[in-house]
């Protein structure tokens, strides 16, 4: 917190970096234990340091996430996502639903779901939309 940088010196501060020159984000992650993965909350937590430069405030950004059948904890996973984005300053932009939100058991299950499929154009779409009124002066 004293410094504004993470203690860790890793590949991470390069990330925050990127994120700090994007656009806009869309953060997806599959669900474990109805949760994003230890993976993705390591990232959230590492980013606290970098808080007082809130690297995606006024950016757009979306939240996907794939879990094993209906239930499988991904609206707790969309939850997680975009309170992430909310306490980085980011707008969270929604699809046709909060975020994406799909299952699969099998390697391109996703595929075979035409809906599913749609949503995340329509998520996409709607995440660039905002960025680039954003971008205008």
């Amino acid at each position: 917190m004293e410094t504004g940088a993470c203690a860790i010196v890793d590949d991470a501060a390069t990330l925050f970096e990127e994120l700090a020159a994007c656009d806009a984000v869309i953060i997806g992650s599959p669900v474990y234990y109805r949760n994003v993965t230890a993976q993705l909350k390591a990232l959230f937590d590492r980013s606290f340091s970098y808080r007082g430069r809130a690297p995606l405030a006024g950016k757009p950004g979306g939240a996907v996430t794939v879990g094993r059948g209906e239930g499988g904890g991904q609206s707790i996973v969309l939850a997680v996502i975009y309170n992430y984005l909310l306490s980085c300053g980011a707008l969270p932009v929604p699809g046709e639903l909060n975020g994406l939100s799909a299952r699969a058991d099998r390697l391109g299950d996703i595929l075979a779901q035409e809906n599913r499929l749609r949503q995340a154009r329509v998520l996409a779409q709607n995440v660039m939309q905002y960025a680039e009124k954003l971008r205008k002066p």
